[in-house]
């Protein structure tokens, strides 16, 4: 039986309402900047969700916040989102990477093309592959000693109030709409790569993905196994989009493992594997797992929504001035 058999609906159903909630933040977000470029009177509105796709300036954000203990004002929803990625992962590994993350279904997504294309993914050699997953910490180090430990609190909010992040997010667009060779090269490049390798950039180029996994580590639900009625199948090992070798471990530690529950779906020995605590009552099946995910996801951004850190505060005017010069802005 295939690993991405219909059993997986209900993670596939939830992956694709937020593909859904993102393409259609997509078309809002270009509606309104080419409202504000054309000088339209009536402007369209811009979802604040977009700026999850800037966790650099939600790094940064979150730098500020913690040394002077000052909310960021102009990328609020991306403050927040970051914190809710953050949490759901430090309770439920990276399930945020398996049940949210729209990178992350366009991952599985070409790793299904390829395998209807080749009848497989390629797997690189154990020593390739340590290396090639030692880029994603290496690449987090870089951005977590210039931002966490070399920048000063005040240094990290200086840059929030400036023009090069005000625009972030449109600089962001404008990176995809009119795309420069090297930029195509290196997408095609990406995607090609994760059509023959399975989840070839969350393995091993992202960054957020490292960060969420050494989060992970240490939270309280892990995939765990009773040895004695185990019957060594080793079905969930090969279920496992990471490669990570559960019919070997009584608890899986890895920071590769996003709580996808493939493993917990493809044992055909009931309760032999298990996602949870220490205590067996604890354990949560797929649909509780999604359930928690959704709900602690849409909670964090409703606190965020009733509590004023979710809009931000940059006004229509300001947007139409930054906008036309935004060429001019870098992040030196």
């Amino acid at each position: 039986m295939s690993k991405y058999s219909d059993k997986y609906l209900g993670r596939r159903s939830i992956q694709f309402l937020f593909v859904i909630i993102v393409v259609l933040m997509g078309i809002q977000f270009f509606d309104f900047v080419q409202s504000v470029s054309e000088s339209n009177l009536t402007l369209s509105t811009r979802p604040a969700g977009v700026e999850a796709f800037l966790p650099i300036s939600a790094l940064v954000a979150l730098k500020a916040w913690l040394t002077t203990g000052v909310f960021d004002r102009i990328h609020p929803a991306g403050l927040v989102i970051f914190l809710a990625a953050m949490s759901v992962s430090f309770l439920w590994k990276r399930a945020f990477c398996s049940w949210i993350c729209p990178l992350g279904t366009l991952s599985e997504g070409l790793a299904l093309l390829g395998q209807k294309i080749f009848k497989r993914n390629f797997v690189p050699p154990r020593w390739l592959d340590y290396g090639l997953r030692s880029l994603k910490y290496l690449i987090l180090g870089f951005f977590i000693f210039f931002i966490v430990v070399i920048m000063d609190g005040g240094s990290a909010y200086a840059f929030l109030q400036t023009p090069y992040n005000m625009v972030a997010d449109v600089k962001m667009l404008e990176f995809f709409i009119n795309m420069t060779w090297i930029g195509f090269t290196v997408v095609t490049g990406l995607i090609l790569l994760s059509v023959l390798i399975e989840n070839f950039w969350c393995r091993y180029l992202c960054p957020y993905g490292a960060l969420l996994g050494l989060f992970g580590i240490i939270s309280p639900w892990k995939i765990r196994r009773e040895s004695h009625t185990c019957i060594s199948c080793a079905r969930c090992s090969s279920a496992c989009p990471n490669h990570i070798n559960v019919d070997k471990m009584q608890k899986v530690w890895s920071p590769e493992c996003t709580g996808c529950l493939n493993c917990v779906k493809e044992c055909p020995v009931s309760n032999t594997l298990k996602f949870g605590l220490l205590n067996p009552s604890f354990s949560l099946t797929p649909k509780k797992l999604a359930l928690c995910v959704i709900g602690l996801w849409f909670g964090i951004i409703g606190i965020a929504k009733l509590t004023g850190h979710w809009e931000t505060s940059i006004s229509p005017e300001m947007y139409r001035m930054l906008i036309p010069m935004m060429d001019q802005f870098s992040h030196f």
